[in-house]
């Protein structure tokens, strides 16, 4: 998982309205894909064997947590 990528995604979906996230580009799709397998999100992706978009539809708790556990990290 790209951390930095993860958390300015899930940064994104926190300030929209009802959480609702849609991402587009191979390595964004892929992290929304990973993100929702760790449960830090709920989305649904394109078909396809190569996604390019997906939407994430909610943030879960955890991914609440892991936004705000590394908001005032360094690196992000």
């Amino acid at each position: 998982m790209n951390l930095p990528l993860a958390h300015k995604i899930i940064g994104e979906a926190e300030h929209q309205p009802a959480g609702f996230l849609k991402v587009s580009g191979r390595e964004a799709a892929r992290e929304v894909h990973l993100m929702a397998e760790a449960g830090l999100v709920r989305a649904t992706e394109s078909d396809g064997l190569d996604p390019t978009e997906a939407v994430i539809t909610r943030v879960t708790h955890a991914g609440h947590q892991f936004y705000r556990a590394l908001r005032h990290h360094p690196a992000f």
